[in-house]
């Protein structure tokens, strides 16, 4: 069974806190065993100093620990005076003697291990226990050892008081450790719900998007990662619904820009073969004219086809770009002076200017922008080409007088089958695709391309192509 991200989450925050809290208890367990058992330990460890102090009065009077050495009953009633003042006057302690008969039972482990032991450690009195750590007192006479205490640790817990304490705070910190733990889960439950509503919500938004739905949206209502998420899904549906829009709009304008001329065609050749139209010089000349503006179409269309998708080939190479202005600008001369128009080409004083590009490319790019000037600037105006050198940067500028183009529609001239005029008729109007190509152009040089006022009260459009070294561009 395929678990969701809620689940997930869930299952996340379950384990997490389990194991803290499962943690947490054996820890303070282990701390409250430890702690306790040190301080009983402790206790015990300072009775001891009843024994140092008896065992220093026995080496005063008699010199040495020979005689103790000699009666080893001595020397169990003098390790025994350690707990012979044991208090036994609470009622529950003595309600315990019943389990634990003698008041030493607790120390019975701790008192057997002690022994004397002389200045070298050698043992005197008592036994070794091999497996044991054993821990040293010094006996100190006249700031020299003259002997020493060994004893092993009490490593338990055995009166049944202390016992029952320590049950008591481990049933208390088990209570604890549930009660944090269901709190937890609570808390982790309203969060696994808060933080997997959002994406299943998105889940059912990316489904219906995926199905053709590009009119989904989500509202935000996070400033975190998931809203991030959600704001960038409302952009790609807002992407895809515009994208889906251009599209159609795309097909019919192309539908359009096929239909005029294919119409006109039609309509000239049915004359013909009606007898309504003579076929004559003159009707092939039309006929020929409606079919070189299909072809334009479908090579501007293939062009920028071929540049969308990158497979437009690119060789650069070093280039004298006056030159190749200067060329351009002479071919266009004879159809600007047709057009009423005066054309010119302005170079800077510095001299020439080479750019690493390609030479057929950056034709192409100029022909268009002229292409372009020369159609939509009225008769009588004037178009003006100027080359430009920055230390980084080559500028190529084409301006034209009359008419202008208002400000807010200046980004959508470079968007295909844009044009501004309301008639359709290729007579006054290309098919809006010359920009387009132009855009891919300059991208693939690493420049930039835009729309300013011209000084001639037009339009200028502002190519920037950065200086980049041959391997830059290989």
């Amino acid at each position: 069974m395929r678990m969701n991200v809620g689940g997930k989450l869930w299952l996340a925050f379950f384990c997490t806190l389990t194991l803290t809290v499962l943690t947490m208890y054996l820890l303070l367990n282990n701390s409250l065993k430890r702690g306790f058992l040190d301080y009983t330990s402790q206790q015990a460890v300072q009775r001891l100093d009843i024994l140092q102090d008896a065992l220093l009065n026995i080496y005063r009077n008699e010199g040495s620990f020979s005689q103790l050495q000699q009666d080893p009953q001595r020397w169990l009633n003098v390790r025994a005076i350690i707990f012979s003042n044991t208090p036994r006057s609470d009622p529950e302690i003595s309600a315990n003697e019943m389990h634990d008969p003698s008041p030493q039972t607790y120390y019975r482990e701790f008192v057997s291990s002690i022994s004397l032991f002389d200045s070298n450690k050698n043992l005197l009195m008592g036994v070794i226990k091999p497996d044991k750590t054993i821990s040293w007192i010094p006996l100190i006479q006249e700031g020299a050892p003259i002997g020493y205490i060994g004893f092993v640790k009490p490593e338990v817990v055995v009166l049944e008081a202390d016992r029952k304490f320590m049950t008591h705070q481990m049933t208390f910190f088990g209570i604890i450790s549930l009660v944090v733990l269901v709190i937890s889960i609570s808390v982790a439950t309203f969060l696994t719900r808060r933080i997997s509503r959002p994406i299943k919500a998105l889940s059912q938004h990316v489904e219906a998007l995926a199905s053709g739905d590009f009119q989904q949206r989500l509202a935000v209502k996070s400033h975190d990662e998931i809203g991030q998420l959600v704001d960038n899904f409302n952009k790609l549906a807002q992407t895809l619904q515009a994208n889906e829009k251009s599209r159609a709009n795309w097909i019919a304008d192309i539908s359009h820009e096929m239909r005029t001329p294919v119409a006109v065609l039609k309509a000239q050749i049915e004359a013909m073969q009606d007898g309504v139209r003579p076929l004559d010089g003159k009707g092939l000349t039309l006929l020929h004219n409606k079919v070189e503006g299909l072809n334009t179409l479908v090579d501007d269309l293939f062009e920028l086809a071929l540049s969308d998708i990158g497979a437009l080939n690119y060789q650069k190479h070093e280039l004298l770009l006056n030159k190749l202005v200067a060329s351009c600008v002479e071919q266009y001369q004879a159809k600007a002076a047709d057009a009423g128009l005066k054309l010119k080409a302005i170079f800077p004083a510095s001299g020439p200017i080479y750019l690493h590009g390609d030479g057929k490319r950056l034709t192409q790019l100029l022909d268009n922008l002229l292409e372009n000037a020369t159609r939509y600037t009225h008769a009588g105006g004037e178009i003006e080409v100027e080359l430009q050198e920055a230390s980084d940067k080559v500028i190529l500028l084409v301006r034209d007088s009359a008419p202008t183009v208002v400000p807010e529609q200046r980004e959508k001239i470079f968007e295909r089958l844009h044009r501004l005029e309301g008639s359709r008729n290729r007579s006054t109007g290309g098919a809006g695709l010359g920009l387009a190509i132009c855009t891919n152009i300059v991208a693939a040089h690493q420049g930039s391309i835009k729309a300013e006022d011209s000084p001639l009260g037009g339009l200028t459009i502002k190519v920037e192509l950065p200086k980049q070294s041959k391997e830059a561009n290989k």
